[in-house]
């Protein structure tokens, strides 16, 4: 996890010079070297180079796609895609992994992985440049003709463009004006913002409940904690079956993130997966021999990562995507994915300290306090994104409102505080 960080402050520093599309084409590079050095591994020293690359395009890669997916789609389609690339496409990919991993050779298995990361670095060739990137940059011809060639001609999307060319230019004359036109500079100006820090909390908040709900520790010890807490051996059959209740629930919440608001679906599925941790909680604190807790604990498993799956995850981590300023995105990135990294890392180190001090059920229980009360601080601080441009939730962060687009694009004092 240390070197995922390196991976996105490499991101920050590499994107925020060439741009979104030649930056996921160079750092698809360490994910293929991963898979091959992997192969061909023989020794402790190859593998810890195999973990190094793996890190590198790991914290790279995450960076990019929230990025890149955050700043190509539009507001009415933007959660929706947010989802599918943060939300379905690893659950997916995780699902298979854990049914190769149990029945194929390691090295057939990172074999098999050299594929996707191949098609990662050939895909962003053909793309257009990110039209918000090339804007911070003041390329704003190159970002017309971009975003039009992304985005269906309509009102909405000439308004929407209009509004990203007019912040822009606005953020452009005051970075002239303060001589802050290099990023550090940006950067420094963004630290004395209490917006800036506001981000941070939230992003703190954020990466909590994530950790604490069990993102990174069930893709990584998937068998290992399904053997755990049913005490069987006949790990395949469950794996499966909770694997597809992920994928079922990713699934799910692409279609329900297009319905419901993504305050409402955040926070009524949040609540619900955290009264089924409890409920999973004292099953495990009553467990008995019987078969037939054995499959009700795998059942509760299963519908609390369908719930969390179809609600929380996706919506927090399409967050991630939206609530930083295009021109600091992936610097922002680096900050809150540090964050991110560092408390999915206390949750594996953890893991078994705290099974073997207060067992399954204890340490589900202390989960749930953890997603109670960062779930808490997010309803107070976290307005409505849906249906939002990029230009509207960077400008809510910072003036604590949204304004309508002619307030934002004529009002001078708005114009001050962007």
């Amino acid at each position: 996890m240390a070197i995922a960080i390196v991976g996105m402050l490499l991101v920050a520093l590499v994107s925020d010079r060439i741009g979104r599309r030649w930056s996921f084409m160079v750092f698809s590079m360490p994910s293929i070297l991963n898979y091959v050095v992997l192969y061909f591994a023989r020794d402790a020293v190859t593998l810890m180079l195999s973990r190094t690359l793996a890190g590198i395009a790991l914290g790279s890669i995450l960076a990019l796609k929230l990025c890149v997916t955050s700043e190509y789609a539009g507001p009415k389609t933007r959660a929706m895609f947010l989802n599918m690339i943060s939300t379905l496409s690893p659950s997916i990919g995780n699902s298979i992994a854990h049914a190769l991993g149990i029945i194929l050779h390691w090295r057939t298995v990172a074999l098999i992985g050299i594929l996707p990361a191949i098609i990662g670095l050939i895909l962003p060739y053909f793309w257009v440049e990110s039209p918000h990137w090339l804007a911070s940059k003041g390329r704003f011809e190159e970002c017309e003709t971009s975003f039009r060639t992304l985005h269906k001609q309509s009102q909405n999307t000439e308004t929407e463009l209009q509004l990203l060319l007019n912040v822009e230019k606005t953020k452009l004359k005051k970075a002239i004006e303060t001589n802050s036109k290099h990023t550090l500079k940006k950067l420094s100006i963004a630290c004395k913002k209490r917006y800036f820090w506001d981000l941070m909390v939230l992003s703190v908040f954020i990466s909590a409940f994530l950790a604490s709900a069990g993102k990174l520790a069930y893709s990584t010890l998937a068998v290992t904690i399904i053997k755990g807490v049913t005490g069987s051996n006949d790990i395949l059959t469950y794996t499966i079956i909770v694997d597809l209740s992920v994928i079922l629930g990713a699934v799910a919440s692409c279609y329900l993130i297009r319905k419901v608001s993504m305050r409402s679906m955040l926070f009524t599925t949040g609540l619900i997966g955290i009264a089924i941790l409890i409920s999973l909680s004292a099953c495990l604190y009553f467990k008995t021999d019987s078969v037939y807790l054995e499959w009700a604990i795998i059942c509760l498993l299963s519908v609390y990562f369908f719930i969390l799956k179809s609600g929380p995850y996706p919506i927090l981590e399409a967050l991630l995507g939206e609530i930083f300023p295009i021109e600091l995105k992936v610097h922002c990135f680096f900050f809150s994915g540090s964050i991110l990294m560092i408390a999915m890392t206390v949750t594996i180190v953890l893991l078994p300290i705290m099974v073997s001090f207060m067992g399954y059920y204890g340490m589900f229980l202390a989960n749930s306090g953890i997603m109670i009360v960062s779930l808490g601080y997010i309803w107070l601080r976290l307005p409505e994104t849906k249906g939002r441009t990029l230009q509207e939730i960077e400008i809510y962060f910072k003036t604590n409102n949204f304004h309508d687009v002619d307030d934002i694009v004529n009002n001078e004092q708005i114009k001050g505080l962007i």
